[in-house]
């Protein structure tokens, strides 16, 4: 039995784990189109520093498939911060951070008198038990319509401006990588729910955040030597332009013109990319479900460019959002807390979709996340529809919130339902 995982992410790991170890005789081959494995989960060097630009933080509440994996590949873990902050028109407008208490909460001393920022503090106070009891009517009547937008709730619950433009859209817009304008049309639901599971509903007092201690390319190396030792192919700068099936099973056509034949395919990458790699075989139900996803394209920069923090360094936390009056809005993650560097002589910064290409810039990355929406929502509820109808499956953190965890849930719960046990003898 050949098996094919297309895709060297998170997911495309975890599916060829599943895989080498429920049949040792699989012969299971990974295709990754990048020079390295991982996705997301990308490490670099500079001044004899590791540097982790994608994948950073975790913890053991709501990562427990991760976790369990990290455990059991013996992957070190340290405390990480994931304080945050907000500084809005170059931090002549509001601004504020987590990370120093009330002295970055209050970093703006005009904060403490002004009435619209306390009015921001009672709506964030309020807004744990508002979401709390939106999740729990709609988990109580899974029937009932969950397609209302984040901007639809927060305009209907009375939320001040400054609770929308200082606090949630900030904060969410940092988590899925999004333009502010793009946040509010984001499925109340699903960001609400990942708020919740995540414990985002509160500004302190938040579960404690890990990182892994010598970045994320030494869990990726531990997996890769762990698959190759179960026999499994791992084929890097192999992208795969096509794949077709026939009765006979699933042809995989690399760009370099090679082209194998595997009984079974995993496709484990964006689902933009799984459509294009479906090409004109794409069945209707295929291309209703992917193309149900939509992605949001990020520039990453790392550099050592200040002007892309706060500005009044008691506001300096993990996370960093800055925005504007119009739609320029940036986050920038301060790697020096965030990966426990320590001082520098200068710090490590990466940030995402920066006005302008910061000064010192080290390195460059394009990247692109799932966006939450209500299509997605719905699309990820119909997978059955389309897993392994042709002998191949479908697996993503797009399915879910779009992070590492997903990526790993969404490979046990699917294909340990979806992918029929492989006879030992075959």
């Amino acid at each position: 039995m050949r098996v094919a995982v297309v895709g060297g992410g998170i997911s495309g790991l975890g599916a060829a784990t599943v895989v080498a170890k429920a049949a040792a005789a699989a012969e299971v081959v990974v295709y990754e189109k990048e020079e390295w494995l991982g996705g997301h989960a990308k490490t670099v060097n500079f001044d004899g520093v590791d540097l982790d630009l994608g994948f950073m933080v975790f913890n053991r509440v709501t990562y427990p498939n991760m976790m369990e994996m990290f455990e059991s590949l013996g992957v070190d873990m340290e405390l990480s911060d994931m304080s945050f902050s907000v500084s809005l028109d170059q931090g002549k407008g509001c601004e504020w951070g987590s990370r120093n208490g009330l002295s970055g909460l209050f970093s703006q001393k005009k904060n403490a008198v002004n009435p619209y920022f306390w009015q921001m503090i009672r709506d964030i106070v309020r807004f744990k038990d508002d979401v709390l009891s939106y999740i729990e009517q709609l988990e109580d009547n899974p029937y009932e319509d969950r397609s209302e937008t984040l901007g639809q709730f927060i305009h209907s619950r009375g939320y001040s401006e400054m609770f929308q433009k200082a606090y949630l859209v900030p904060m969410c817009g940092s988590i899925w990588s999004c333009p502010s304008e793009g946040v509010l049309n984001f499925s109340a639901y699903s960001v609400l729910s990942f708020c919740r599971n995540h414990h985002l509903l509160q500004l302190f007092g938040r579960p404690q955040w890990l990182t892994v201690k010598r970045r994320s390319h030494s869990y990726v190396n531990k997996v890769r030597e762990q698959l190759e030792q179960h026999g499994c192919q791992i084929r890097t700068s192999s992208e795969v332009v096509s794949i077709s099936t026939t009765n006979e099973g699933c042809t995989v056509v690399c760009k370099d013109g090679s082209r194998e034949l595997f009984d079974r395919c995993i496709v484990a990458v964006h689902a933009p990319d799984a459509l294009k790699i479906l090409g004109e075989q794409v069945t209707s139900d295929e291309a209703r479900v992917l193309g149900a996803f939509q992605y949001m394209s990020s520039d990453i920069y790392l550099h050592r460019d200040t002007k892309f923090m706060p500005r009044n360094p008691a506001a300096w936390s993990a996370w960093n959002f800055l925005g504007s009056t119009d739609t320029d809005v940036s986050l920038t993650y301060w790697l020096n807390v965030l990966q426990n560097l320590g001082e520098t002589s200068q710090p490590f910064l990466v940030t995402l979709n920066p006005y302008n290409p910061p000064e010192q810039t080290l390195l460059k990355w394009r990247t692109s996340h799932p966006v939450p929406s209500v299509a997605a929502s719905k699309a990820a509820l119909e997978l059955t529809n389309i897993q392994g109808r042709r002998g191949i499956w479908f697996c993503g953190a797009y399915l879910g919130y779009g992070f590492h965890e997903d990526g790993l849930k969404v490979v046990l719960a699917f294909l340990l339902c979806f992918f029929p046990p492989i006879p030992a003898h075959e």
